[in-house]
């Protein structure tokens, strides 16, 4: 698929949802979920390609799944679907991976038109788990597109979701790694540097090298586009913050010496508007990043007075911020999360992530 059938996809969808919150389960899937299967995945509705309603049997009864996807006679793809009225939650979750290892699926879908959370059955051993790949929201789909790659009828038949699957865990593997052991890391690359430069360095090279991994760890998480077939899983964050946490939110945290305010969403692109606006009105963040536009890279404007980056492209995605003001939001989770943050140094606030970040 391409970036502009997403957009197009995106903006559609988002226009159904404004138009109408409440949206019920079937005109969810009719509406929402029917032409992401179709349109964005692949698969064809008027083959055997998809059952609908397909039977699982858990115990002494069967189970309904929404939508089967099916590969040389066997599915292959579960998916779930909510209405745009029900919040996804763990007891969602849960539901979906007892029908993936009861039927050894290997792919897992639970959207609810706002929500898409992918899964992969792990198939190690006796007693088969299933792992949550990655979350994202409908105005993120962009940005995370690896998902729609994994889950493509042509990925599944070629066998490009395996590989897809295999990197996001190799990713995964690399974030846990370089979170759990980042002061022995960056004291590591000191030591390497002094013993190649001499002492004269051994200072600033302590705090680039701390930074060093840090930018490491947030270009690992950083989502990449379908043609790269790479994907992105955010490190598992500290589970105090997420214990008994089933409603998916992301919450930030700001502070400063007058106290503290909160702010959450199920949306990252909608909170992320929430924060920045928070941050022009009351802190001082256009005066901070004056003139505008502020582009932290060569290309795209993180914030402007205008919809647009200094190219005079459009903003795919944006949120209006302030009074006349846009932010972009077309990002992965880590990078909103780094730029928030680096807004909130702008203002030299304290700035605090829970929930799902």
């Amino acid at each position: 698929m391409d970036e502009e059938t997403v957009s197009n996809y995106v903006e559609r969808s988002q226009s159904l949802i404004d138009s109408s919150p409440q949206m019920d389960e079937q005109n969810t899937r009719s509406r929402l979920v029917d032409p992401f299967i179709r349109d964005l995945l692949g698969w064809d509705f008027y083959s055997t390609e998809i059952e609908m309603e397909y039977s699982v049997q858990m115990g002494s009864s069967k189970k309904k799944v929404d939508y089967a996807l099916f590969n040389d006679g066997s599915p292959v793809v579960f998916v779930e679907a909510k209405g745009c009225d029900t919040k996804i939650t763990d007891g969602h979750a849960d539901q979906l991976r007892s029908y993936m290892r009861q039927e050894w699926v290997d792919w897992g879908l639970l959207t609810n038109g706002k929500s898409f959370l992918v899964f992969r059955l792990r198939k190690d051993g006796d007693h088969p788990d299933v792992e949550q790949l990655g979350r994202t929201q409908l105005v993120d789909l962009t940005a995370n597109d690896w998902m729609l790659a994994a889950l493509a009828k042509e990925s599944i038949q070629s066998g490009t979701s395996t590989e897809i699957y295999q990197r996001v865990e190799r990713r995964q593997d690399a974030i846990t790694t370089l979170s759990d052991q980042k002061d022995a890391i960056a004291e590591s690359l000191r030591e390497t540097i002094v013993e190649e430069v001499g002492e004269i360095v051994s200072q600033p090279a302590e705090s680039l090298s701390k930074t060093f991994v840090d930018d490491l760890i947030s270009e690992l998480e950083t989502g990449q586009k379908e043609s790269d077939v790479e994907s992105q899983r955010r490190s598992t964050t500290d589970q105090s913050q997420n214990e008994g946490d089933e409603s998916g939110d992301y919450v930030v945290y700001i502070s400063n010496g007058d106290g503290s305010t909160t702010f959450s969403d199920d949306s990252q692109a909608d909170l992320m508007g929430v924060v920045t606006d928070h941050l022009i009105r009351n802190h001082g963040l256009v005066d901070a990043y004056a003139p505008l536009p502020y582009v932290p890279g060569n290309k795209i404007a993180m914030l402007n007075d205008q919809p647009t980056h200094p190219t005079g492209d459009e903003m795919r995605l944006y949120r209006e911020v302030g009074d006349g003001y846009y932010v972009y939001t077309s990002l992965n989770k880590g990078d909103k999360k780094r730029h928030m943050s680096n807004f909130a140094d702008a203002c030299n606030v304290e700035i605090g992530f829970a929930g799902d970040w």
